[in-house]
């Protein structure tokens, strides 16, 4: 279900959230680290902000370790939130935060960069988040 709020968001500007998925991947570069909700080794969780329009994003990074030949797994999943969405991240951090991310945004659409063992790295748009596995 869409609330008022999503739907009467339009979410980035040219500077963030560009038309294609490699340059949006490259705009998030530019974007400003506004807070840490996860910093661990394989699963990071964070809040990025543009510095053009202030369009919020929450970023998450996964990877598992598979322990043979390295270049584990990787992957990024970046999404743009309204500001109700930032606030009950940041009031509630910690043990519940998989299932909040995995709430947001169903039918939104993200930036994913996925970088696979053993292939090439490759952004795409997806929609919502899901937190898959991680170590």
């Amino acid at each position: 279900m869409v609330d008022d709020e999503t739907a009467q968001t339009a979410f980035g500007c040219e500077h963030c959230w560009p038309a294609t998925p490699d340059a949006a991947w490259e705009s998030r570069r530019a974007l400003v680290r506004e807070a840490e909700l996860t910093d661990e080794s394989h699963f990071h969780v964070m809040l990025l902000a543009c510095r053009s329009c202030a369009q919020r994003f929450v970023s998450v990074f996964t990877e598992t370790i598979d322990w043979a030949d390295g270049e584990d797994p990787q992957y990024w999943t970046l999404l743009p939130i309204t500001p109700s969405e930032v606030a009950e991240l940041v009031q509630q951090p910690g043990v519940a935060i998989e299932g909040q991310l995995n709430g947001l945004g169903p039918e939104r659409r993200c930036l994913r960069h996925d970088h696979p063992k053993a292939a090439a790295p490759r952004s795409l748009w997806g929609t919502g988040i899901w937190v898959g596995p991680h170590d």
